[in-house]
């Protein structure tokens, strides 16, 4: 029997504090190849209508993988994902990938072909920011994008170019076969920096790795110009965990926004923002339910497309601004989501070995050798505090045109397990998840 050779996509991402770093200074590795530089994103390419339609896709996938990525979830610990990072990752095997592998993958992330390789570069683009006032970085959101080929493995040049110019990665070569511990070293150092120290995690790839496709997540983001800390309310709340207990807590006081609590018949949402407009838009089951019941993927959906929380009552003059009162909390998840994938989006073919079967995966784009994929690992940290949490905005001013509206202060107090979606200014969901208790 032929010696097994697969490849391992690493699916990783983390919101820590402080500036990503760049760099491979443990273990053994060559660099092949760099991204191309970022250029920033013009009013143009974030309007136009082609991509616009890109991104209903991008969200599609997003609450669908949450919600059954968490129904899989077998914890009553908080619960966080970054879909991004997972559509990212899976982007780039399906550049690497032809035929039906491709064809399943493409399906999996609602894209044609052409598509992903016209708008993958401006999401990219659209989403890796740095935002500063004076000296203080206010948000940073780093995307990187990598391959790791396994030294002497005959690669296609044409597909590493292409990964490095239209999806941003960085290419390098390591001897998984015959010095794996470095090998390994030198991806766990690079995963490290990536994320700041957050995610330190062996991810054990063994011998017979002929490739890793990884994709890594760092954002950070304060609540106000001045980083000073959100204020806590003044008094203590009972907050109810999942499972029914009750505990007193004190509870962060965020800022007010325009607009009213949205509710329905299982659920109400509102919104609390940073400083850049990154958002956390709470899911509050209403009495009678709990967060099972409500975070589901038409409800993330329907959640993340609300963008007119009522704020201006013209028959009666009135402005409304609520502001959320809400816990510090965090949330994690490690766990391998190849399960999901086949299950709930129909990626079959990329984790079949095609020495045993000739209908098994397909990876000639980037390789000729035969591979496949056994696990996608997934590592989250998550983490939302009285510092912050670790995207274009339009703001219209409609001036009154008789008296000035009253202004009616509101409060959305969440205390309760509840479901959340965080997102950038363009409501791009960059994690996911459910907060059990506190």
């Amino acid at each position: 029997m032929k010696k097994r050779i697969k490849v391992v996509l690493a699916l990783l991402c983390a919101v820590v504090c402080g500036l990503p770093l760049i760099a491979c200074n443990a273990g053994k590795s060559t660099a092949l190849g760099k991204p191309q530089p970022v250029v920033d994103i013009s009013y143009n390419e974030r309007t136009d209508s082609d991509f616009v339609a890109f991104k209903r896709n991008v969200e599609q996938f997003a609450a669908t993988f949450a919600a059954h990525a968490y129904d899989e979830y077998e914890s009553d610990n908080n619960f966080a994902v970054s879909p991004i990072s997972v559509y990212m990752a899976l982007s780039l095997a399906a550049e690497c990938a032809s035929d039906d592998t491709r064809a399943e993958l493409l399906s999996a992330l609602g894209v044609s072909y052409d598509a992903l390789q016209t708008h993958f570069s401006t999401l990219y683009r659209s989403l890796a920011i740095e935002r500063k006032q004076g000296d203080t970085v206010t948000s940073v959101l780093n995307l990187t994008n990598s391959i790791w080929v396994n030294k002497g493995t005959p690669v296609k040049q044409t597909c590493i170019d292409t990964l490095s110019n239209n999806y941003y990665a960085y290419s390098y070569s390591a001897d998984f076969a015959k010095d794996n511990a470095n090998a390994n070293k030198a991806v766990r150092k690079f995963v490290k920096d990536q994320t700041k120290g957050l995610i330190d995690k062996d991810f054990k790839l063994d011998k017979d790795t002929l490739f890793t496709l990884i994709n890594t997540l760092y954002l950070k983001t304060i609540w106000n110009i001045d980083g000073k800390d959100l204020p806590f309310a003044q008094n203590e709340y009972t907050f109810t965990a999942k499972d029914g207990t009750k505990t007193q807590n004190k509870l962060l006081q965020g800022y007010y926004n325009g607009g009213r609590v949205f509710e329905t018949d299982t659920y109400s949402t509102f919104y609390t923002s940073t400083h850049n407009w990154y958002k956390i838009k709470f899911i509050l089951p209403k009495d009678g339910y709990n967060v099972d019941d409500v975070f589901t993927a038409d409800n993330i959906a329907a959640v993340n497309a609300i963008t007119d929380y009522n704020s201006y009552d013209k028959e009666n003059n009135v402005y409304y601004e609520t502001r959320c009162i809400f816990p510090e909390y965090k949330c994690s998840y490690d766990g391998d989501i190849m399960s999901v994938l086949k299950n709930k989006f129909g990626i079959n073919k990329l984790f079949i070995n095609p020495e045993y079967t000739s209908d098994g995966c397909n990876l000639s784009t980037l390789t000729d050798t035969p591979s496949f994929c056994t696990a996608i690992q997934h590592v989250t940290n998550l983490t939302v505090n009285k510092k912050g949490i670790e995207g274009a905005a339009v703001t219209v001013m409609i001036g009154p045109t008789s008296a000035r509206p009253a202004e009616i202060k509101l409060d959305f107090v969440i205390d309760k397990a509840f479901g959340f979606i965080i997102t950038d200014s363009d409501n791009v969901t960059l994690f996911s998840g459910v907060v059990n208790k506190i």
